[in-house]
């Protein structure tokens, strides 16, 4: 990479040539903004003293009473040739300027401008005004020298800034997306072929990106086919169950074939979630079945569906549904699932006679909100956001005892982000209250 297209150079390039600007500004106006200034008289400014000489009284300059004579704006002063030394100070040196050099000059000292001076018979008239008299337009605009300046080092900055935060911040934009699963880099793609730091930072984040989304990938396919080969020796553990179920008709062995038997249906509920939650992966939101159904009618069914294992723990259930008119057009069988997730999820963890509390409104954005509130020991804040992460355990013994392999709440994120929704979970103390909130309709 040639040193010019270095972001040190281009940072170091653009605050010199800035510094230089205003090092050029300064010694470009330092000579006219001292209050001793004398220069020749521009075409403009000749004319400008005829004008007055045409059109104005001139004040007759006697002795050094000149200042108390003069008015705001321009006065046109006459004083006689042999009488020069009558001026004022400042006014002579400009008249003495004047005849060495053999011109019309526009000079300023302390505070007065002055053009001049022309002869007319014996006398010589001179345009004097005070400095804060004068519009900025009678000196030659000399006020735009500073302000283009700065305007230009402004847009010069503002260039630098520009051309380092934009990629930036679309590096940012996907590196998030990154964070999130989404591994499309496309628009960092054009900043990878740029000839400095931050196109071999973009290729970096794009080589990257394919490589995790490779790995994903293979990870995936291999939870696939581990889950497929499973599939056949645990049919051939359940037939040989079978088998030897029959073979002992006394029931000498019940707690023995009890055990064998919740083992390989513990194994095999994995394997499916597992292989659900594969497929669930692969799908995209145009795949779902989607129907129009109320809310109100199909929460209270589900909620109903786990009433039995509600009072086996003296569960007290409080729900507060939506308006029974309120429909959605979602794939009913998924949110049925994710909502069947969580709320078992909630049961498990409950105390003996806790509560659990599920509600369900309609957000000011037209969404619909699922929410399920338990009382047990909830996450720690660390966890949080890791429960929805496939295979994420929050204390992996009582996971473990209580069935739990940190599959369920990875289908549920995944049904959610189908329906373009989003979850979150919080602990309210005590409990766990996970929240869903999905748009009425999708419109893939």
């Amino acid at each position: 990479m040639s040193i010019f297209r270095t972001l040190f150079f281009k940072i170091f390039f653009w605050f010199w040539a800035a510094i230089f600007l205003a090092m050029a500004a300064a010694v470009t106006t330092s000579h006219w903004i001292d209050d001793d200034y004398f220069r020749k008289a521009t075409q403009s400014e000749r004319i400008h003293l005829l004008r007055l000489m045409e059109r104005k009284r001139p004040i007759m300059a006697e002795g050094r009473k000149l200042w108390r004579k003069l008015r705001p704006d321009w006065n046109l002063v006459a004083v006689a040739v042999d009488s020069i030394s009558q001026l004022p100070h400042d006014v002579e040196e400009f008249v003495d300027t004047a005849a060495d050099a053999r011109d019309v000059l526009w000079g300023q000292d302390d505070g007065w401008l002055m053009i001049g001076p022309i002869q007319r018979g014996d006398y010589l008239y001179i345009a004097i005004t005070r400095k804060q008299w004068s519009s900025v337009w009678d000196d030659e605009q000399r006020w735009m020298i500073p302000i283009a300046f700065f305007g230009v080092i402004t847009l010069l900055s503002i260039g630098l800034v520009w051309s380092l935060t934009r990629p930036i911040r679309r590096l940012q934009r996907t590196v998030r997306q990154l964070g999130q699963g989404n591994f499309d880099v496309s628009e960092i793609k054009p900043d990878a072929s740029r000839y400095d730091e931050i196109g071999e930072l973009s290729g970096d984040v794009v080589d990257m990106a394919e490589a995790l989304n490779r790995l994903l990938q293979s990870h995936q396919q291999l939870l696939r086919d581990v889950s497929h080969e499973l599939r056949s020796p645990l049919t051939r553990l359940q037939i040989a169950l079978g088998i030897a179920r029959k073979k002992d008709p006394q029931g000498l062995l019940n707690a023995e074939h009890d055990r064998i038997e919740r083992a390989v249906g513990q194994v095999d509920g994995l394997v499916g979630q597992i292989l659900d939650l594969a497929r669930l992966q692969q799908q995209d939101s145009q795949q779902l079945q989607l129907e129009q159904k109320t809310i109100a009618a199909e929460l209270e069914a589900w909620v109903q569906d786990a009433e039995i294992e509600m009072e086996e723990k003296q569960i007290e259930l409080q729900t507060r549904l939506p308006a029974d008119d309120i429909e959605c057009n979602w794939d009913w069988m998924l949110v049925e699932r994710a909502v069947d997730n969580i709320l078992r999820n909630a049961i498990r963890f409950s105390p003996e006679g806790g509560k659990l509390d599920v509600s369900s409104h309609l957000t000011s954005d037209g969404a619909i909100e699922i929410a399920i509130q338990d009382e047990g020991p909830g996450v720690p804040e660390e966890e949080l956001k890791r429960i929805f992460d496939p295979f994420a355990q929050v204390d992996s013994a009582r996971d473990h005892a209580s069935g739990g392999y940190g599959i369920g709440l990875a289908l549920v994120h995944r049904i959610v982000e189908l329906h373009d929704g989003i979850i979150e979970a919080s602990n309210q103390s005590p409990g766990l209250r996970i929240t869903m909130r999905l748009p009425r309709k999708s419109f893939h």
